[in-house]
């Protein structure tokens, strides 16, 4: 390597591409239905959690289930389109993945609330943002492949 101020010729990751190309775009409008999903989750946990004092992983769990219901609606209509397994194959698959991902999700949640002393809503958002890297991934390559 020289200190002499030479350009070297670096693969750059090239964004307008990227975000042009299938997966930018599916990614782009996954963050807005995992968005809208993720508000669901966060006012349902916080009902059930500060309003009817349900503990921390039952209101976490009921949160989470409903809120895939409507991320998957979300993302079939907006996201993802129907990919080619019968209805009650994605459906199958999708509760599958998202039985993995709330296992994440309440482990997550359990760690920042008992271990980590953290707020319920911190520690929930937390858990949000940890699992959808797995929520994207798993529905783009495994349940809506195309």
């Amino acid at each position: 390597m020289r200190l002499t101020g030479e350009k070297r010729n670096v693969p750059r990751l090239e964004i307008k591409a990227f975000l042009a190309g299938d997966l930018g775009r599916a990614v782009q409008k996954y963050l807005l239905v995992g968005g809208a999903s993720a508000l669901i989750d966060w006012a349902l946990f916080a009902a059930a959690f500060y309003a009817l004092g349900l503990h921390h992983l039952v209101s976490g769990g009921l949160s989470f289930l409903l809120a895939v219901g409507v991320n998957y609606w979300l993302s079939v209509r907006f996201v993802f389109g129907t990919g080619k397994r019968a209805r009650n194959e994605r459906i199958f698959l999708l509760y599958l993945v998202s039985a993995i991902g709330l296992g994440f999700n309440l482990s997550i949640l359990e760690v920042c609330i008992s271990y980590l002393d953290l707020n319920a809503m911190i520690a929930k958002i937390v858990a949000t943002g940890m699992v959808l890297g797995w929520n994207f991934s798993a529905r783009y390559y495994f349940i809506f492949r195309k």
